[in-house]
């Protein structure tokens, strides 16, 4: 079975799907959401993009071609010397690779003469993590598929450069040096031919990454059935280091002596007794079925509250509309909004949104994660408006997630995104398929055909229905603590 940069990709992510995508049954795969395939979409547009770029430099272009066929012509081509191929195809066995460029180098001799390839891929976003301006680290997902078309170029040329290459979002080449990946390549490839060849199965570790996979449900049932612990909240991976001392199931975890996984030879690693004794009172909560409140929390005494929601496009870098449900005493709620119409328009947004801070009252508003107050920052920078009004606005903020469902609730769903949480209560949202990504690629599918506003107001919708959720989760604790 053949082994692709795209499962060495995915087991950087979860090493489950490497193993569905070989092994599964065709009938549990989910269809492709509308957000992968804008994903896909967006990532031919962007190598496009940067084939216009490169001018007069002659590009062999061979996306068109199935495998067989563009591995006929890749050999032919790099025999014959060509400048740059287009989706390529690498093959050596049951590897089988696609760099999206193969770019000819004057600097390095092969097996075809005084020149030699080098794979370079193009993605829609940076290779290198910064922190406080400092490149800090390469990230392996990206890495690890260079050094996969590599080491078929290796075979293939006999011979291969010590850095890799990617064309970033901004279509700009960043390096890396290989040898920092090529332990952990060579370990994840050798478990991607285990899992694609059936001899290793691993486990599925649900999260809340888990939503745009093909393969959700069918994990997300297999967790239920196996009471497995990612069905609880903030386990993961931990699952792993649980199950190698015997808590395989959340009922074990429940039944759990937190003392005896404390020290050796039961020791969990990086997992204290508060971790422990959270996890089991998640895992009792988890098996009644029904949230947990606890005590302590308070709400700010306002007259005015505004539950606010963002909507964005990190596809495309802009911000297209700020959602705000006004609740004053006396009053109808009244949903109000700022929205971009086009990428362009994001600058007035941004500062009659502003604006309408700069000159509100006392009012408290309710968030569900920190995303408002980063990404307002964002554009506070990027726009140079005045800080007075964001330091005004975090003095105001209070996120529902952090400060009252983390820290004051348990919930029986592995997720406490404002989704589950809210459905848990009996919450429904207006739109059969609500989420973040589909609300991306609707605002895409209005740029598509701006005459056709029925998308845009699909987004309104979906984001007031996410603002009257914050209000009734803020209303169900409210009611649970008389």
């Amino acid at each position: 079975m053949r082994i692709t940069a795209q499962a060495l990709y995915n087991i950087t992510k979860c090493a489950h799907r490497v193993y569905l995508d070989a092994n599964g049954d065709p009938k549990d795969r989910s269809e492709v959401g509308s957000f992968v395939k804008l994903l896909w979409e967006l990532g031919l547009q962007t190598e496009r993009e940067y084939l216009d770029t490169l001018g007069e430099l002659a590009v062999s272009d061979l996306s068109h071609y199935g495998i067989d066929e563009a591995w006929v012509e890749t050999q032919r081509l790099m025999q014959e010397g060509a400048d740059l191929i287009y989706q390529g195809c690498l093959v050596d066995g049951s590897f089988v690779g696609r760099p999206d460029l193969l770019l000819k180098r004057t600097d390095l001799s092969s097996r075809f003469g005084p020149y030699g390839y080098e794979p370079v891929d193009i993605k829609a976003g940076k290779g290198w993590e910064e922190r406080d301006g400092k490149r800090t680290k390469f990230k392996d997902h990206y890495a690890f598929q260079i050094l996969f078309y590599r080491l078929l170029l290796e075979r293939i040329q006999g011979a291969s450069l010590p850095i890799g290459r990617i064309v970033n979002v901004e279509k700009q080449l960043e390096a890396f040096p290989v040898a920092d990946f090529e332990q952990d390549f060579q370990e994840a490839l050798a478990e991607a031919q285990c899992l694609i060849s059936g001899q290793n199965t691993s486990e599925p570790v649900l999260g809340s990454h888990c939503q745009l996979c093909q393969w959700h449900r069918r994990c997300e049932r297999w967790v239920t059935e196996q009471a497995d612990p990612t069905g609880l909240f903030f386990v993961g991976k931990v699952k792993f280091h649980l199950k190698r001392v015997g808590l395989n199931t959340i009922q074990e975890i429940a039944a759990m002596d937190v003392n005896q996984y404390l020290k050796p030879p039961k020791k969990i690693p990086r997992t204290g007794k508060d971790s422990l004794l959270r996890m089991k009172e998640r895992a009792r909560v988890r098996l009644a079925g029904k949230p947990e409140i606890r005590p302590g929390f308070i709400f700010p005494a306002r007259t005015r509250e505004v539950f606010f929601d963002i909507e964005d496009d990190p596809t495309r870098g802009v911000t297209y509309l700020f959602g705000l449900l006004i609740k004053e005493q006396g009053r109808a709620p009244k949903f109000q909004y700022f929205l971009a119409k086009r990428p362009e328009d994001e600058e007035a947004t941004v500062r009659a949104f502003w604006e309408f801070l700069r000159t509100t009252g006392e009012e408290v508003y309710y968030v569900y994660s920190h995303k408002e107050r980063s990404t307002l920052k964002q554009l506070m920078e990027r726009y140079d408006l005045d800080p007075a009004v964001l330091e005004t606005y975090k003095s105001k903020e209070y996120d529902l997630y952090t400060d009252l469902i983390v820290k004051y609730s348990d919930w029986p769903t592995y997720s406490y995104g404002i989704k589950q949480i809210a459905k848990q209560i009996g919450f429904t949202w207006r739109d059969p398929d609500p989420s973040g990504a589909n609300s991306i690629a609707w605002y895409n599918q209005y740029l598509a055909n701006p005459t056709d506003e029925a998308p845009l107001q699909r987004i309104l919708a979906y984001n007031e229905d996410d603002c009257l959720a914050m209000v009734a989760v803020k209303d169900y604790f409210e009611q649970a603590s008389g």
